[in-house]
Parts: structure tokens; sequence; C-alpha cells
């Protein structure tokens, strides 16, 4: 159990913060460059690719490591029973299918298997009944999506809409589970109206939830402004609901054509599926929760907002 503990790692991604000054617009950008990823001394380029490293990389560039990606075509995930404070059930569920379609039917270079979209994620009737984020190593799982409203009890930054950890393999890169937490701490979701968004200060729910799909398809954040996955919007924008050519080349590099060939499609979670949370195991030889340790949480920031980056690990059993 010790060695397939420390085989996992739990990488965490994108946080949105909501308000701030202008005064840290350049300490923000150059935060977020530094976190872009490929080897020193490899060119820059915008997309990066999330690894399993969990030192920040230079400017300009990605970081180095092992790749992550899903290596399955399908895989579930599950909303928390509770659902939004904000929001329907049924609309939470439709903004989620919407924002995961925008990458399922990416088509790279018009070679995707027909029938089947180069990678799925299924979102499940049945509701999570876990309400935080965790990998059970010896045992069944479950991706969660939670809306939360104890923020800062999970020691997260205030300023962040969500924050999406994707559990791997620091072997392989392999991915094996993805949760989702979304900020419901003070912010107000809802579907802002096209082309203008919302001028008030409500959240566009699906402007947040496609730049985090592209987190839970294993795609970093890049330099380009107009970009899903670029670590920065305003409150009430809409344009990260539609992928640019950037957020395409990104991760048709993960998932080329024929990549899943010959590939079954098994949602089922590595271990087993559950709907409940596992129990902590302090006794591993790993941190417990609250810990610090080594996973890195890069952001989705509002304009002129430093993203903040926390460091944990946590072991379950």
């Amino acid at each position: 159990m010790a060695a397939e503990a420390e085989s996992l790692q739990r990488r965490a991604t994108s946080r949105m913060p909501y308000a701030g000054l202008a005064t840290h617009v350049a300490l923000a950008f150059a935060f977020v460059v530094a976190l872009l990823a490929l080897a020193p001394g490899a060119p820059a380029r915008a997309w990066c690719r999330m690894t399993t490293s969990q030192t920040p990389a230079p400017a300009g560039m990605c970081p180095t490591g092992i790749r992550l990606e899903w290596t399955k075509p399908c895989s579930r995930y599950h909303i928390f029973g509770a659902g939004s404070h904000t929001l329907p059930i049924a609309t939470v569920r439709d903004v989620f299918e919407l924002s995961f379609s925008q990458w399922e039917t990416i088509e790279c270079g018009g070679a995707t298997v027909p029938g089947m979209p180069n990678l799925e994620a299924h979102l499940s009737a049945e509701a999570s009944q876990c309400d935080r984020s965790e990998y059970v190593t010896a045992g069944a799982n479950v991706s969660t999506v939670v809306f939360v409203d104890d923020w800062a009890a999970r020691d997260y930054d205030p300023s962040a809409y969500a924050v999406t950890t994707v559990w791997h393999s620091t072997r392989t890169g392999e991915i094996f589970d993805v949760d989702m937490e979304i900020n419901e701490d003070g912010r107000v979701y809802t579907e802002c109206p096209s082309p203008a968004g919302c001028a008030d200060m409500r959240v566009d729910l699906q402007n947040v939830i496609t730049h985090e799909a592209g987190h839970y398809f294993g795609i970093a954040h890049t330099s380009v402004v107009s970009a899903t996955m670029f670590s920065m919007a305003s409150s009430g924008e809409i344009g990260k609901r539609i992928l640019e050519a950037d957020d395409i080349e990104g991760f048709c590099n993960v998932y080329p054509p024929g990549h899943f060939d010959g590939a079954t499609c098994d949602d089922t979670p590595r271990g087993g599926a559950t709907l409940t949370c596992g129990e902590v195991d302090d006794g591993c030889g790993c941190s417990a929760p609250g810990a610090k340790g080594s996973t890195a949480r890069l952001g989705l920031a509002l304009l002129g907002v430093a993203v903040a980056s926390l460091l944990r690990r946590r072991a379950r059993r």
C-alpha cells in the first residue's frame, strides 16, 4: 500500500480569483507564465500540458515531468447531491454537458473514429455523496463535482472560482480520478446572456466549467489571452465557452487521431466505483489532509489578480 501511495500524485489546477487590484496585473501574469510548461531550453509555445512536475517552470516554458493523460477513451463524473445554491440542478447538468462537449467533439485533423469522439466524460445520473476531493489508493472512487460554501475552511484562495484536482500516477502520468470544487461562498452563478455576458458581479458557470473541463482532460494554462485555457477571466465574461485554435491544438497533442484505436469504452474508475467518500489513512507514511506537500495549483483569475499557489498532498486509503 505504501508503494502505491507513493506512485500517486494529486495535481490541482484552475483557481479563478474573483476580485483584486490593478497593481497586481504584472505579478499575476508573470506567475502564470512561470507555470507554463516544456523542458528548460525547449522553445516556448502557448498551450501546455499538465505534468507530474511540482516545480514551477521558467517564464515562457512548460513544466518538465511526465505529461498527464487519460489512457482510456471514457471516464465518469458525478455532481454532488446538494448541487448549486443559485441554479437548479437541471441547469447545472446542462451547463456541464455543454462545457464538456466543447472538448469531446474536437476533431483532430478530421480523423476521429466515426461515431466515437476522441475522448468522452460521462456525466452520471447518480448524484455523488462525496463532498471533497480525494483518491482512495486501494479501493473504489468517485470523480466528484461539488459546489463549496466552506471555501476558507478548505484553505483555498478566497478569490478563486474553482479548483480542479487531477489524481495521477507519478510513474506514467495516467490520470486516475478528477475532482472539481466550485467556490460558491459569496458567488452567484448564472447563465449570462450572449453576446454581452453579465454586467453585474454574477459569474457565468459555463465560462468557468469549460475551462475546468480542459484541466479534467490534462490541459494546463496558455499564454494566449483569448483562449479558454488562459488563466484569467472577468466575472461575467462568456468568451471561454468556445474553444480557440490554441485550446484545440493542445488537446490534439494529448489525444491525436487514432490515440484510442481498439480501446473499449469502460468508464468504471480504477479500483471500482462508489458514490461515497473514503477514509483518511494517516499510517501510510504520507502527510494527512491539510499538510503541505507536493501539489501545485494553477488558476483562472479575474484580470488584475495575482494567481495563488498552494502545495498540498493528501493520502487516502
